[in-house]
């Protein structure tokens, strides 16, 4: 499973502790992703039943065992009998199979001669592997120490959490969090922990047992070593199939690993070798284990087939969460967040021809995010407004553009609404709901006539060149501008030298002069004072100077002209 390390490593100044993710359920759970509804719904009874085998069938493969309902899942989850096959024998069924008959190692044509509601898909290495990639890329959200075991069907990924226990809240936190975690991705797993790698492993690996008094679910946390150590030699002789066979150990008096450990160790080794006994040193801690671990792809770019033929929002949503746990756990170990990538909906060709076998779904964010609840939010809100002009058979998740995205301190008394990418999440779904045209950010522009000094662009849309940052050179303070700027300047009467808007108005400031756009033929040359009126609403007017052109191009006539231009709040 884990070669020996050729050298010991320093030992560590805090105990390390380790949490082992098994999925029992795996070749069921790699062929199907978790319903949010019944796959059914709206067929007619009589084909409904056959139609899930084809297109859903394994949505009831991956929680038969729990009584309970799981989250977002579909009731085919848990009322069609599904058993997968590998070299015409039954490798896994789940509990509707099981209730009508089906076991381990039963042929195919037994199967079928059982019962012939039993759906039989095909074992699938290829997905399997999928699947077991994507959960060590969702658990790097929780440590970037993570690995997947190399032994054959041990379908166990490591993680060393020792650096990350205080963060997450300590180790039941942490191992309620990597279980939910780990259920998003639409599959069952038993967590086991402790202060080994390899014992963590061989205590997530117990199943449940059925005794006289119900279901027993074995102990499968050790703190302490010495707590390790005490389940450790609880354990059957079993968990040591690959490297011993149980029934010899049984034979000569051993049915648990205590009982192993206690034997002549020269005596054991010469009968069966030296792998047994060094895979019970790395379990108990005495010798430490070396691991391959799981590097992050340098670009992410992940794709899925989905078990069946998908024409609903709710669907491509629920296969798309393995992809998008996949994408925050690979963010997290770049310390970045995404700004932009696209959700590619691959359909079958016959159905819309060679060039257009795929629809695009781009994700546009305003700020860097990688929280995988605000990217279904955002998801979902696209996917409402397509139409499926035809089944979704496989999705392709592409990252075309992200930032640094360092998390920032907690502060010692934070203010409700404060953090910046509060203010994100909000923009961002205000985008996909409204569509990327109609939620728009100003851009300053190099300008000073007020009505061309901004331009408005989309939220995610970086400035453009010309634009500035909206302050002065040397850090002056700017001059006081309105809230409402008129889309066309008021002409305003002139009454006693002084213009009038629906009442006399009082200048309360010296004129700022602007004279610009000379070079563009849009010439202004004006003196803009902030004005009020007798009911307190302030306005910022302006006046032409005269003896130069007007507004529309003719000469003023040596007589001023006030023009209304914005309102202040």
């Amino acid at each position: 499973m884990f070669p020996i390390s050729p050298t010991s490593a320093a030992a560590p100044a805090i105990p390390a502790y380790w949490i082992a993710v098994h999925l029992p359920r795996l070749p069921l759970d790699a062929l199907q992703p978790s319903w949010p509804e019944p796959v059914d719904a709206g067929m007619p009874a009589a084909t409904s039943a056959r139609a899930s085998a084809i297109t859903s069938a394994g949505a009831s493969a991956g929680a038969s065992a729990d009584p309970r309902p799981a989250p977002h899942t579909g009731t085919l989850h848990q009322a069609l009998p599904v058993a997968v096959i590998e070299h015409e024998r039954v490798v896994l069924a789940n509990g509707p199979a099981v209730a009508l008959g089906v076991r381990y190692g039963m042929r195919r044509g037994g199967v079928q001669a059982l019962s012939a509601d039993v759906v039989q898909l095909d074992r699938d290495l290829a997905a399997e592997s999928a699947l077991m990639t994507s959960a060590a890329l969702a658990l790097l959200h929780f440590t970037p120490a993570v690995a997947i075991d190399a032994e054959p069907e041990a379908a166990t990924v490591m993680l060393d959490v020792t650096a990350s226990l205080r963060l997450f809240g300590g180790h039941r936190a942490l191992c309620r969090a990597i279980r939910a975690r780990v259920r998003q991705l639409g599959t069952f797993a038993q967590i086991g922990s402790g202060t080994t790698a390899q014992g963590a492993a061989w205590l997530a690996r117990q199943p449940l047992r059925k005794t006289s008094r119900g279901i027993v679910r074995p102990a499968r946390r050790a703190v302490r070593a010495a707590r390790m150590t005490h389940l450790l030699d609880r354990l059957p002789v079993e968990c040591l199939h690959r490297l011993a066979d149980p029934e010899w150990l049984e034979g000569i008096g051993c049915r648990t690993l205590g009982q192993v450990r206690r034997l002549p160790r020269a005596g054991l080794s010469r009968r069966i070798g030296t792998e047994l006994l060094a895979r019970l040193d790395q379990a108990y801690g005495q010798i430490s284990s070396g691991f391959a671990w799981f590097e992050a792809p340098p670009a992410f770019a992940q794709r899925m087939e989905l078990p069946g033929r998908v024409e609903s929002a709710e669907g491509v949503l629920a296969g798309a969460q393995r992809l998008l746990l996949a994408l925050a756990g690979w963010l997290a170990v770049q310390q970045a967040g995404v700004t932009r990538c696209v959700l590619m909906l691959e359909h079958e060709r016959y159905r819309l021809g060679e060039d257009t076998d795929s629809t695009p779904v781009p994700l546009r964010l305003a700020q860097p995010s990688r929280d995988p609840v605000h990217l279904s939010k955002l998801l979902r809100e696209k996917l409402d407004k397509i139409r499926f002009h035809a089944p979704v058979g496989g999705l392709a998740l592409r990252v075309e553009a992200m930032e640094i995205c360092v998390p920032q301190s907690d502060s010692l008394f934070p203010e409700p609404g404060a953090e910046p990418a509060e203010l994100g999440r909000l923009l961002d779904t205000l985008v996909a709901r409204l569509g990327r045209d109609n939620v728009l950010q100003p851009h300053p522009l190099a300008d000073h006539r007020p009505e061309r000094a901004n331009q408005w662009a989309p939220v995610d849309e970086p400035p453009a060149r010309g634009t500035t940052n909206g302050t002065t050179n040397g850090g002056t303070t700017p001059p006081e501008r309105p809230l409402w700027l008129l889309e066309s300047p008021l002409p305003l009467r002139v009454h006693k030298h002084r213009p009038v808007h629906e009442g006399p108005l009082v200048m309360l400031t010296r004129p700022e002069r602007i004279e610009a756009g000379w070079w563009d033929g849009g010439l202004a040359m004006r003196d803009y004072f902030i004005a009020e009126r007798d009911d307190g609403l302030r306005c910022w007017v302006y006046r032409e100077r005269p003896g130069h052109p007007t507004r529309d191009g003719q000469e003023d006539g040596g007589e001023y002209r006030w023009f209304l231009h914005g309102l202040f709040a």
